[in-house]
């Protein structure tokens, strides 16, 4: 697969055009809604700090293996050795297939209390056909899932999230942490071969006191430990939006 080389993409949202800017100072700012996502400036002095994990796929698959901690190495090989399951990444996913697992993360976000899927987005980076989707099943049941944005300078893991609420009587907790890391592994390895500079893990808690959040750290660190800084957050040009924003 040749992955697109691409920083800005344009849609719409109900009644407001939208632009998404991302890994670039080069940004679109003629749209209602302009995104900043990961840029490496703090664009206007209006962004947000933000901090992410990235594993540099340029560099051998050995290395990548062994800069994984060696317990979790232990528990990924214990997995593929002794487990019968179906890893598979829609590198293309249809219509159908989105809403499908659209569908899973708004449940597991309910189960959760967190916020749902960002639909709009969602639909237009697979029009832009830079939405990826990965998972591992077994006995026909979706396990754990992964929705990237995925392009020549990152794999780009937008969620990833499980579905033991819905199996937890089947499948004891560790075999969740144990196939979560899998499928992180299986889809490092494939979007090396699909030549991704880096795996961006979209995210790290720099914080001292959500210890959900700091799990969420500690589990994303069992795989590297560069951590980089980048801002995000939004410009609003429509003077309404500008002007609901100010107010909130």
């Amino acid at each position: 697969m040749q992955l697109k080389f691409i920083t800005h993409i344009k849609y719409r949202r109900i009644l407001f055009s939208v632009n998404d800017n991302f890994l670039t100072t080069d940004v679109k700012m003629d749209a209602d809604i302009n995104y900043c996502i990961q840029v490496p400036e703090n664009i206007n002095n209006a962004l947000n700090e933000f901090y992410t994990l990235l594993v540099d796929l340029k560099q051998p698959l050995d290395t990548i293996w062994e800069n994984i901690y060696y317990r979790t190495r232990s528990e990924i090989s214990s997995f593929l050795n002794n487990q019968q399951f179906e890893h598979k990444i829609l590198t293309n996913p249809s219509d159908k297939e989105l809403d499908e697992f659209i569908s899973l993360f708004n449940d597991f976000a309910k189960h959760k209390n967190i916020r749902k899927a960002e639909i709009f987005r969602l639909k237009a980076f697979l029009q832009n056909k830079i939405l990826s989707i990965s998972y591992i099943k077994q006995n026909n049941n979706f396990i754990c899932i992964n929705f990237y944005r995925l392009t020549k300078q990152r794999a780009a893991n937008l969620s990833s999230f499980h579905l033991k609420h819905l199996y937890e009587k089947d499948y004891s907790a560790s075999y969740f942490g144990r196939a979560h890391r899998v499928l992180h592994w299986l889809d490092i390895k494939a979007f090396k071969t699909m030549e991704a500079d880096y795996y961006d893990f979209c995210g790290w808690y720099n914080g001292t006191e959500d210890k959900d959040l700091l799990n969420i750290n500690k589990f994303k660190e069992q795989f590297t430990q560069t951590k980089v800084k980048e801002y995000s957050g939004v410009i609003y040009k429509n003077k309404l939006l500008a002007t609901l924003k100010k107010l909130k």
